[in-house]
């Protein structure tokens, strides 16, 4: 099963003081300049994005928007953002529920809660979170902290924080390699996980 990541965009992928999503909006309004390029090309850093590359090329996951730009921008408007600024990786691999629900009351928390429940299945894939401290604020000292990467505030994705995602993911991929799935005898076609013993 392919793991997933939780993505959210500012002070991950979004650390321009300048390029941010009211320039992205005001483009989608009035069409392609000239200043239109450089927004793509600046909207997203540079090493963000070759950062969440290297994290996609391990893990091959599917992803879920947890960013605010998804209650401005439609799922054919943010595919055009990840197209237009070279994150077309992420765009082909959305998940059906593309992004998290979202309400005035809701917190990012809350919002991943709301995700994992309305797309819950027998056996959860392995996810990690990326997110920063104040979009993300409610995550800390909640049960998702340790499948969350906090990205620091105009800083984003750094190298640094790729290997936390990736701990992130290999921590759970190794406990779901490592679970033995037995049929007791006694109990029919019914199955529960033994987990392997190290030593």
């Amino acid at each position: 099963m392919r793991p997933l990541v939780f993505l959210d965009f500012d002070d991950v992928l979004a650390v321009h003081h300048f390029q941010n999503i009211y320039e992205v909006m005001d483009s989608f309004s009035h069409g392609e300049t000239r200043s239109t390029s450089e927004l793509w090309r600046d909207v997203f850093d540079t090493v963000a994005k070759r950062n969440l590359g290297a994290l996609h090329m391990e893990f091959l996951p599917n992803y879920v928007i947890t960013s605010t730009w998804a209650s401005y921008l439609n799922r054919e408007q943010i595919g055009q953002v990840l197209s237009r600024t070279g994150l077309q990786f992420v765009q082909e691999n959305l998940c059906e529920a593309w992004r998290t629900p979202r309400n005035a009351n809701s917190s990012r928390l809350s919002e991943i809660e709301s995700w994992l429940d309305k797309n819950a299945t027998a056996r959860h894939p392995a996810y990690v979170i990326i997110d920063d401290k104040v979009s993300g604020g409610a995550l800390v000292d909640s049960w998702l902290e340790q499948k969350t990467v906090f990205c620091d505030a105009w800083v984003g994705f750094t190298s640094a924080k790729l290997c936390d995602a990736r701990r992130v993911l290999q921590c759970q991929t190794f406990s779901q390699t490592n679970e033995v799935h037995v049929t007791d005898e006694h109990a029919g076609s019914e199955r529960f996980s033994l987990k392997v013993q190290n030593g």
